[in-house]
């Protein structure tokens, strides 16, 4: 793409029209930098940028880096279209309600009334670029957020941490599984190692829990499921995303405490050492013999030796 197009767009970028009163968060660059973030990891992979919890997710982050002020990522979502090459797209029957800014304060209302948004496709061609990408990302920093500019940097260093060792971790199911380590841990920091791993398991599964198939994401990134270990980390030192699996936070601890368990077909096995009572639909064994949910491809299936292991050494029998 011609070098006069990014030049448009950096001038674009230094210019956009921020808030200047007392204590105002740059809500617009912080909004640019979650979006590119997530076309740089493929989250964002045409020219539709939806108000996902990921969005929120990536936006938070970086909002916590400048700011202790409230969050809402509701009014860059909409305000970014006075910029002129954000452009809002209204869910069918909504398209008068999208021209009223009074009405769409919250992210629920945005949700509601918005589809998408989307940039000026040759700005989004250009964000698909290495080199673009960085030069559109540090004019943001620079000209919006320079007394922030150490700890963003410091974050971007982390995000590409965590993402690097997550598609290591993804490529690892190219060899066959070893129950102990394939990637040593000591060389990746804990925090790098456990979001690399739980980015990984969560887009496995779509954040939803294998066993009783509940997805809950809220708009700051918070998820009932969490990325479990089936050999418990502190035993085999391995992240591979064949001994991890999603569980719910009730049916993570019911997996660590032995009372499910899956067998060599993926369905439930339920411990017959306990007792329960309560609401049928939370019972555990009505889990029993259920067909857990599976990723897209057999190759991220839970590995059969880490299953027999958990059956051998954690199950109640």
């Amino acid at each position: 793409m011609p070098n006069n197009i990014l030049q448009k767009y950096v001038q674009k970028m230094e210019k956009l029209r921020i808030d200047k009163a007392r204590g105002a968060a740059p809500n617009k660059p912080l909004l640019l930098l979650a979006v590119i973030e997530l076309i740089e990891q493929g989250q964002i992979p045409e020219n539709r940028i939806v108000l996902s919890p990921d969005l929120a997710e990536a936006f938070l982050k970086y909002w916590t880096k400048v700011t202790d002020r409230k969050p809402n990522i509701a009014m860059p979502f909409f305000h970014l279209k006075s910029e002129g090459f954000w452009h809002l797209h209204a869910n069918s029957g909504y398209e008068t309600a999208l021209r009223v800014a009074s009405q769409l304060k919250t992210a629920s209302r945005v949700r509601e009334v918005v589809a998408y948004a989307s940039l000026d496709d040759e700005l989004f061609i250009l964000l698909t670029d290495s080199h673009n990408r960085e030069v559109i990302r540090q004019t943001l920093i620079r000209a919006h957020l320079p007394d922030s500019k150490q700890e963003i940097e410091n974050l971007l260093t982390e995000t590409e941490q965590i993402s690097e060792y997550r598609q290591k971790l993804l490529q690892q199911v190219e060899h066959t599984f070893a129950s102990q380590k394939l990637i040593e841990p000591k060389e990746t920091k804990k925090r790098i190692r456990k979001a690399g791993f739980r980015q990984a398991i969560m887009g496995m599964y779509d954040y939803t829990c294998a066993v009783c198939q509940l997805r809950i994401v809220t708009m700051d990134g918070e998820s009932v499921t969490e990325a479990a270990h089936i050999i418990p980390f502190n035993i085999s030192k391995n992240d591979d995303v064949r001994n991890g699996i999603s569980l719910c936070k009730l049916h993570h601890w019911a997996f660590d405490a032995g009372l499910i368990s899956l067998d060599k077909t993926y369905e439930v096995i339920v411990s017959e050492l306990m007792s329960e009572r309560g609401p049928t639909e939370w019972m555990l064994t009505t889990l029993r013999d259920k067909s857990i949910l599976l990723p897209e491809h057999d190759a991220l299936y839970p590995a059969q030796e880490a299953l027999a292991w958990h059956r051998e050494e954690i199950l109640k029998r």
